[in-house]
């Protein structure tokens, strides 16, 4: 079993105690299904560091391309969930942001962006 530690970075971007709940609920479901095990911390060196700024949208970096620290500093994000709003006509939205982007977190790139594809999709419209 894998343990992967996340804190949410201090500061102005930190979430709102909403925010903050909804994430620590939602990965339960990776866990579910992945040989994982989240655990938050409150130091700034954990491996996933989250922010919640809206007008950086939500993004992660790809699996263990948070360690590297030319790319990220070990007070920088190494995820953002800017897309997470309160209200319950928004939980659906919620759940399929933070399963996503914890889903790059842990590896996994988007089907289009597949090396075996050569970064290319080709769809059936009339399939």
């Amino acid at each position: 079993m894998q343990v992967l530690d996340f804190c949410f970075l201090r500061g102005r971007y930190q979430g709102t105690p909403f925010q903050q709940n909804t994430v620590i609920d939602v990965i339960k479901e990776w866990e579910r299904y992945a040989n994982i095990t989240f655990r938050k911390v409150d130091t700034q060196t954990a491996t996933i560091r989250i922010t919640f700024k809206a007008s950086d949208g939500s993004w992660s970096a790809l699996g263990t391309d948070c360690k590297k620290e030319e790319w990220f500093r070990k007070n920088e994000a190494t995820m953002n969930l800017g897309w997470i709003l309160q209200g319950q006509a928004n939980a659906k939205e919620n759940k399929g942001v933070i399963l996503h982007e914890f889903g790059h977190a842990l590896g996994l790139d988007h089907e289009h962006q597949s090396p075996a594809r050569g970064g290319k999709i080709t769809l059936n419209r009339d399939g």
